[in-house]
């Protein structure tokens, strides 16, 4: 019963005034027609790119976003067909976790004109796969071809022995080594040019996605004929001169000789491996340096390390040199003479140059405690206060003679006698 009565109440609203309703409607699609006549309704086909924004620090975007396919649209007539530089498309990785995963992210696209209204877009969102940025050093191996018959290759060199591949860490925890390879040519052309390392896998197989610095490493492989070892002294080359006031007092290397290989004709003449040059200029302490050898082209050292540990003694220049000082009486007391008998003496001090060109920017005073002398003549040696850093070699002379005087006494006062007719003061009682 209540239920047949809410039905009519409804059929009751719905049918109530239904002419004007009926207006209403169909005014609304006279003036929604005209409002889409007025607009160019239209479909660009793309490509439209889309560009990441907010991206966290130190992640990589591992994959190539994809395209925007098409675009509906609505936009005044006078605007003419829209270009794809007329939208801009992003997709926003700030709430997107770096963990090589591909999620789906809506994509935002936005006309660069106001009057333009997007109505849909395809794709709506796209695949993003964010990663993690790590950077790790390997080691760089050098595969070589075989050489030819008749032909011997030395120690193979590369430089830098290590380079650092940087990426996602999806695919840099994959790479174990970075590997070049170069051909040995029938020519007995000795190998010496960059090479570009390659990342490669535990199986040996290239890992994209990742980048290697430096982009390239030097490889240097002799290619001889006749091969053969010789051992030789290795020769350190120290240039420069030290600090004013120092010199080289010695040079030690480590290792003292050396096996080095090469063509017969060409180990002949050599008799000392030479270091690279170790400069001393402006040293004023010990420098230690890691060097590598300076060999003529096609002998190399033999075995690791291929450096030599070069050590050398950098020492103060000394001398010994006299000085005129002065004598200074301290502690003296008041009213007491004091007679010196040298005002200076020379001294003698060895030293380094520079610490004793700094003791005669200013004179030098020798100064002698008199607070505990008598009155009469003293023999008081002669003791200088000079650096730590230098000694006194000699002191001329090694005493000196201070005679003190007492101040004169006070003369003491004529008492009055009794027949000059002077009245004795009175006598105080007791």
């Amino acid at each position: 019963m209540n239920a047949g009565r809410a039905a009519r109440r409804v059929a009751g609203v719905i049918v109530h005034n239904w002419p004007l309703k009926l207006g209403a409607i169909a005014l609304a699609t006279l003036l929604y027609a005209g409002f889409v006549a007025s607009q160019d309704s239209n479909v660009y086909p793309g490509p439209v790119p889309v560009t990441p924004i907010n991206q966290p620090p130190d992640t990589v975007l591992v994959n190539q976003l994809k395209d925007i396919e098409q675009i509906q649209y609505i936009a005044p007539a006078d605007l003419g067909r829209l270009r794809a530089e007329d939208f801009r498309a992003t997709v926003d990785l700030s709430g997107v976790r770096p963990d090589g995963n591909p999620v789906s992210v809506r994509v935002d696209v936005r006309p660069v004109d106001a009057r333009v209204t997007i109505l849909a877009v395809r794709p709506p969102s796209i695949p993003v796969t964010l990663d993690q940025k790590v950077t790790k050093a390997v080691q760089v191996t050098v595969i070589q071809s075989t050489p030819p018959d008749g032909l011997q290759v030395g120690t193979t060199v590369v430089t830098p022995s290590n380079v650092e591949v940087s990426g996602p860490s999806t695919s840099v925890n994959q790479v174990v080594e970075a590997r070049v390879s170069v051909t040995i040519d029938a020519s007995a052309v000795n190998v010496d040019r960059d090479v570009a390392p390659e990342p490669v896998d535990d199986g040996g197989q290239t890992v994209t996605g990742v980048e290697i610095q430096p982009t390239t490493v030097h490889v240097k492989i002799p290619v001889y004929q006749n091969l053969q070892n010789k051992t030789v002294p290795v020769n350190p080359i120290v240039t420069g001169t030290p600090a004013a006031g120092f010199r080289v007092d010695r040079v030690a290397v480590d290792p003292l000789v050396v096996s080095v290989e090469g063509d017969q004709d060409q180990l002949t003449g050599l008799q000392t491996a030479d270091t690279a040059p170790v400069s001393v200029s402006g040293a004023t302490r010990d420098l230690t340096s890691d060097v590598a050898y300076a060999l003529p082209t096609g002998i190399s050292v033999v075995g690791s390390p291929g450096t030599a540990h070069v050590t050398v003694r950098i020492v103060a220049v000394t001398e010994t040199r006299t000085y005129t000082a002065g004598i200074r009486l301290d502690g003296r007391k008041a009213g007491f003479d004091y007679q010196v008998s040298d005002r200076t003496v020379l001294l003698t001090l060895f030293g380094s140059t520079a610490d004793l060109d700094r003791l005669e920017s200013s004179p030098i005073v020798i100064a002698l405690n008199v607070e505990s002398l008598a009155p009469g003549s003293h023999q008081v040696p002669v003791v200088p206060g000079v650096p730590s850093s230098v000694s006194v070699a000699a002191i001329s002379p090694e005493q000196v003679t201070v005679t003190v005087a007492a101040p004169p006494s006070a003369s003491p006062a004529s008492e009055p006698s009794a027949g000059d007719g002077a009245t004795p003061a009175p006598t105080a009682a007791p």
